[in-house]
């Protein structure tokens, strides 16, 4: 075994970015970016919704045959589960600052509603002007 398997992944950088998909069509929920070490970019990754639950599927291609294969993977099995554990606990935080995004929006829109309301209430209210009854 060479130094670099026998490498735990304590000892191995990871930073993730995930985006989840607004409205999934299909089993992809969200597409992750991994930046591994420092020194290696994976690109691709997707979180995918099954029978079974959400897992965390690496980048794959159709072969000559139409199965998929993963293009990489994690070889040593603790940087697979890190690699996983990282991809889902960024969706799932994700998924917190898209509700609280739509949250904020919903509560600007109410608020612009209320706005309107008033401003038409007010308008209402208001007696004519000598400027409005001469029009």
């Amino acid at each position: 075994m060479n130094k670099q398997q026998e490498s735990t992944p304590q000892e191995i950088g990871l930073e993730v970015r995930t985006f989840p998909i607004a409205e999934p069509r299909g089993n992809t929920l969200a597409y992750a970016n991994a930046t591994i070490g420092g020194i290696v970019a994976v690109h691709g990754i997707r979180v995918m919704n099954s029978d079974k639950g959400i897992f965390v599927a690496m980048p794959s291609a159709k072969d000559a045959g139409g199965k998929f294969r993963d293009i990489c993977h994690p070889i040593v099995p603790g940087l697979r589960q890190q690699l996983n554990e990282a991809v889902l606990s960024d969706y799932s935080t994700a998924l917190e600052k898209q509700a609280q995004k739509i949250a904020s929006v919903r509560g600007q829109i109410q608020e612009g509603k209320k706005r309107l309301e008033a401003e038409r209430t007010e308008g209402k209210d208001k007696a004519p002007s000598k400027t409005d009854q001469e029009r």
